[in-house]
């Protein structure tokens, strides 16, 4: 499938921001000390992106609901 409209765009954009973000935190994880700041900052922006995501998808007449 083609992207070609710009709430495809979006979608994908905002997936691959979610990927940085896990990997954000998976690497602030294993770091010794953990920093326990930057999983939670990390975390936040994710629900953020996460929201945003559920947004663009509705624009797409999908609904979908976030799981805690």
């Amino acid at each position: 499938m083609e992207i070609t409209t710009k709430v495809q765009i979006e979608i994908f954009h905002t997936l691959e921001k979610i990927e940085r973000m896990n990997k954000a935190i998976s690497f602030h994880k294993v770091i010794n000390p953990p920093d326990e700041f930057a999983i939670e900052q990390y975390s936040e922006m994710k629900q953020q992106l996460t929201q945003q995501l559920i947004r663009l998808l509705a624009n797409m007449d999908l609904r979908l609901q976030m799981a805690a």
